[in-house]
C-alpha cells in the first residue's frame, strides 16, 4: 500500500524549473504499478547504459522483494518463518523501522502486515471486487469493520517480541507479519542514492511518490514548491502527505472509501494533519510523514525537537501550522522572505515547589498584536477540555473563541501531560497561525500558569521582532519563575 501524493506533479515542475543547473532526467519502470522514481542529474553526470541497467533491476529488486505475497519475496520468506538471513538493506530497514518502533512507543510499527490484511478483505468486500488472494482468517470479516478487532490486531503486533541476529535473520513471536509496503518507495529512493554516490555521482535529485530526495557534495539546495509555497533542500529528503485526500486502503484492484493513513497504534485511520516532513534520508522522512498524519501536534513536535536531523511542518484541516524548532530554516529558500532566519526563543521557567501532592500546571503561551488579536497560539500544556477555563486569561481572550470556531484542533494539536515542572523552550519562525508574515507589526508575547490547588500567574512582554537584538527577560510571579525573549543568534 504505497503512499500517493500530489507532489508527483510539483516535483516535476521543479524539475522543467531546474534545467539550468540540472540537465539530464531518468525514469525507471517499476513492477505492480508502483511509483516510479525520477532521477535527475546535473550537467556534468550521466548515466550509462549499464548503470541505467542496475538501477532498473535495483528498483524491481525492491518493490517485489516487499511484496508480502511475492512468494519470491525476501520478506514473503521471512513471514513464513524463514531464517534465512536477509538482504543487508532489507535487515537494516526494519532494524531501523524497530529502533522507531521504540521510541515512538509503538506508534510507528512494520509489524502489522495482519492489520492491513484486515483493512484489504474489508476493502475488496465493500467495494464487491472479489479476490482469491483474501487471507481464510479474515474472510469472515465480510464487508463489517470493527474497531474493535483492528485494535486488537495492532495490539497483538505491539506486544510480540523481536531479536537481530548478527547473520541478518530476525526471530520474532508467531503474531508478527512485517509489512514494509507503506515505506517502499523510500527504501527504493535510499537504494537508489547508495548506487547514485558509489558510482561517484556529486549532484542528484531523485522524486518519487511523496518523496524528494537531494544530495550535492556542495551542500547545494534544491528548489520546489510544496502547495504553493517555496522549499529549498540539501543533503536531505522532503516528503509531503495530505491524508485526507488519501484513502485508508489501496492496492491495484480496490481503493476503501475510508480516508486517512492507518494508525500502527489503534488500527484506525486518522487524518488529523497535513504534514511536511525533512529528514536526512527518506526511510525516516517517510516514517515520520506517517507519525506526523497520526498523532497530535504536541506528540509530533516533541519528537522532532529533540532530533536534529528531523523537521516538520503540519497543518490541520483548518489551516492553522505547527512547525518544528528548525523547519522554517532547514527549508528556506532564501533571505527575502521575511521571516527571521533563526526564529524567536521563548523560555519559560516554572517555580519549585516543595509540596508532596503537587501537581502540574496548565500553561499556556501565545503572540497577540497590540490589539489583543491572536497571531500565534505556541503551547498549551494539559490533557482535556476540562481545565481550558482555569487559564482565565487565555481562554477569555483566545481559548473560548478558537475551540468554538475550529472544533477541538486547537486543544487537539497542542495539548499534553502537564509535564510538572519541566520548562518551556519554544522557536517560533515568525509566521502566524496559518503561516503568514508577522514580522511588520507589534506583538505581545502572553503567559498564563495556573496549578490546580495551587496559584495562577499571568505575564505579558511587549516587543518588535526585528527591535529584539537583547534579550528580554521578566521575573513572574507565584507560578511563573522567570521569561526570557530573545532572537535566535543575538547576544544571549
Amino acid at each position: 500500500m504505497a503512499l500517493r501524493s500530489l507532489l508527483v506533479i510539483t516535483a516535476l515542475a521543479a524539475l522543467a524549473a531546474s534545467v539550468s543547473v540540472f540537465a539530464e532526467s531518468y525514469t525507471f519502470p517499476a513492477p505492480n504499478g508502483q511509483p516510479a522514481p525520477v532521477i535527475t542529474l546535473d550537467s556534468n553526470s550521466t548515466l550509462n547504459e549499464i548503470q541505467r541497467t542496475n538501477i532498473e533491476a535495483l528498483v524491481k529488486d525492491t518493490y517485489l522483494s516487499l511484496d508480502r505475497n511475492n512468494i519470491h519475496g525476501a520478506l514473503y520468506a521471512l513471514n513464513q518463518g524463514d531464517s534465512t538471513p536477509l538482504p543487508t538493506w532489507l535487515f537494516n530497514a526494519i532494524e531501523r523501522c524497530e529502533k522507531w518502533f521504540q521510541k515512538t512507543e509503538g506508534n510507528i510499527s512494520c509489524r502489522n502486515g495482519a492489520l492491513y490484511d484486515y483493512w484489504r478483505d474489508y476493502s475488496y468486500g465493500k467495494s464487491g471486487v472479489s479476490s482469491t488472494s483474501l487471507s481464510t482468517d479474515n474472510d469472515k470479516a465480510g464487508t463489517l469493520l470493527s474497531r474493535r478487532e483492528v485494535r486488537r490486531l495492532a495490539r497483538v503486533a505491539r506486544i510480540a517480541d523481536v531479536a537481530f541476529n548478527k547473520n541478518n535473520s530476525i526471530a520474532f513471536s508467531a503474531p508478527i507479519q512485517w509489512d514494509l509496503t507503506t515505506f517502499a518507495s523510500a527504501l527504493v529512493v535510499e537504494r537508489i542514492a547508495d548506487f547514485l554516490s558509489s558510482a561517484g555521482v556529486s549532484e542528484f535529485h531523485i522524486s518519487v511518490d511523496a518523496l524528494q530526495t537531494h544530495f550535492s557534495t556542495n551542500n547545494a539546495k534544491w528548489q520546489s514548491q510544496v502547495d504553493g509555497r517555496a522549499m529549498g533542500l540539501s543533503n536531505a529528503t522532503l516528503a509531503h502527505l495530505k491524508p485526507w485526500q488519501r484513502p485508508a486502503y489501496l492496492d491495484t484492484q480496490v481503493v476503501s472509501q475510508e480516508k486517512g493513513v492507518i494508525s500502527h497504534s489503534d488500527g484506525w485511520p486518522s487524518a488529523r494533519f497535513e504534514v511536511t516532513a525533512l529528514a536526512s534520508n527518506a526511510f525516516d522522512a517517510a516514517l515520520l510523514l506517517h507519525f506526523g498524519a497520526t498523532k497530535t501536534a504536541q506528540q509530533s513536535l516533541d519528537l522532532v525537537n529533540s532530533q536534529p536531523s528531523l523537521a516538520l511542518k503540519l497543518v490541520d484541516a483548518n489551516g492553522r501550522v505547527f512547525t518544528s524548532d528548525t523547519f522554517a530554516s532547514r527549508t528556506g529558500v532564501s533571505d527575502k522572505t521575511g521571516t527571521v532566519s533563526d526564529g524567536i526563543i521563548i523560555d519559560v521557567a516554572l517555580p519549585m515547589f516543595d509540596i508532596a501532592d503537587y501537581r502540574g500546571p496548565y500553561v499556556s503561551v501565545w503572540i497577540s498584536d497590540d490589539k489583543n488579536r491572536l497571531v500565534k497560539s505556541l503551547a498549551l500544556r494539559g490533557t482535556s477540555e476540562r481545565w481550558l477555563s482555569e487559564l482565565r486569561t487565555w481562554w477569555r481572550r483566545v481559548g473560548r473563541k478558537e475551540a468554538g470556531r475550529n472544533n477541538e484542533s486547537l486543544i487537539d494539536g497542542f495539548s499534553g501531560a502537564t509535564k510538572k515542572n519541566k520548562p518551556l523552550h519554544i522557536v517560533w519562525d515568525g509566521l502566524d497561525d496559518y503561516g503568514n508574515v508577522a514580522i511588520d507589526k507589534p506583538l505581545v508575547l502572553h503567559v498564563e500558569v495556573a496549578r490546580e490547588h495551587g496559584g495562577r500567574s499571568y505575564e505579558k512582554i511587549s516587543f518588535a521582532i526585528d527591535g529584539l537584538t537583547q534579550p528580554i527577560e521578566v521575573k513572574g510571579g507565584e507560578e511563573i519563575a522567570f521569561i526570557k525573549l530573545s532572537a535566535k543568534g543575538a547576544s544571549q
